[in-house]
């Protein structure tokens, strides 16, 4: 038996700029995972078994390069793993590997005891589980960037409005500097050429640096109940480019601000990182207010300005219109403070650490 974890995320910096091919966000990786598991079967089929979906294990055989599964209700749950299946094998078989039956569970601990998602990029886990558990399987020994590359020509097949960065750092975990490749030229290359070749190309606009964080900093995450609409949202955003002079604007200042704040980081200055994500703040509250999607709602706003006032530096977190805030602070804070005063907003601490990797 083989069992990986891929873990949820969080944007720190550069949210919506980031869905365009160059412009850099930041994120970090969380200790709350996807947990993939597999085994081989002994019989001429395999199962999948999603833990979250509450079903029963289902089976699967493959017709050419398609894994069909056994009950259609199920296989509309599943596409996800199907799909990351189905490209990880079509690459497996460029390779001359032969195809051999499993039985594969997912379980996920992204969302909370009563089933409400905090916003930590469940999607993107479940992909990268998938292939990190099939790489071993098949004892592939494929590199980071590959496994990446493969979650996302997975997602590319299932969706089109993601960055992939939620899928990067689940890949790379810990902080990460992230921009997003051009979706058109490798929309192109899997319509053209085969799974492996698109792995051997160099992505445009790909950039993925680990980061290491400044000493003696912390990242305080407040939850505020209401989920977001991360699509929703960022195809209103979308719409801001019919303005080019304020969406060039608005990317070139999300540029500037991302680049400094790599630089904090690289100088080891927390004074830096929290003068950027209070600047990041201000570019999306503008943004914003050009778009009017209610990025920074009401709740969103009292975490910020809660934390601001015991000496954080808050911001939105993702797409924002929910989910989760973020606050960098010194250690010499009293974070309880914080704690405590979000706690009366109804706004609730999530006390995750940041992922490193196993």
């Amino acid at each position: 038996m083989i069992q990986v974890k891929a873990p949820g995320k969080l944007y720190i910096a550069g949210e919506y700029a980031v869905t365009e091919p160059g412009y850099k966000s930041v994120l970090i990786a969380l200790n709350r995972f996807v947990t993939a598991t597999i085994e081989p079967s002994t019989q001429v089929e395999g199962t999948i078994h999603s833990k979250t979906l509450h079903h029963e294990p289902v089976t699967f055989y493959r017709d050419e390069d398609s894994i069909v599964i056994s009950d259609p209700q199920a296989a509309k749950q599943l596409n996800y793993v199907v799909t990351a299946i189905e490209v990880f094998e079509q690459y497996a078989k460029s390779c001359d590997i032969p195809l051999k039956h499993f039985h594969l569970t997912i379980d996920s601990n992204l969302d909370d005891a009563n089933g409400n998602k905090y916003g930590l990029g469940s999607s993107a886990a479940v992909l990268v589980s998938v292939v990190k558990v099939l790489n071993e399987f098949y004892e592939l020994e494929l590199s980071n960037l590959y496994i990446y590359k493969l979650a996302v020509i997975s997602n590319m097949k299932l969706q089109s409005l993601s960055s992939c960065g939620d899928i990067a750092v689940s890949v790379y975990s810990g902080w990460l500097a992230y921009s997003t490749f051009d979706h058109d030229w490798v929309k192109q290359q899997i319509e053209t050429t085969s799974v492996n070749t698109v792995l051997e190309k160099n992505w445009p606009g790909l950039h993925i640096e680990p980061l290491q964080a400044p000493e003696n900093m912390e990242v305080l995450i407040g939850w505020t109940g209401s989920p977001a609409s991360s699509p929703h949202l960022v195809s209103e955003v979308k719409r801001l480019k019919s303005d080019p002079a304020f969406y060039g604007e608005f990317l070139d200042h999300s540029h500037q601000c991302v680049e400094y704040l790599i630089h904090a980081f690289k100088t080891n200055n927390i004074k830096g990182v929290q003068k950027m994500i209070r600047q990041n703040r201000a570019i999306i509250r503008k943004m914003d207010d050009q778009a009017s999607v209610d990025i920074e709602t009401d709740k969103l706003k009292s975490l910020c300005d809660i934390a601001e006032k015991h000496g954080g530096a808050a911001k939105t977190s993702g797409a924002g219109g929910g989910d989760c805030g973020i606050t960098i602070i010194h250690q010499n804070v009293n974070k309880q403070k914080i704690y405590d005063e979000w706690v009366k907003n109804d706004i609730k601490p999530l006390q995750f650490k940041i992922y490193h990797g196993q």
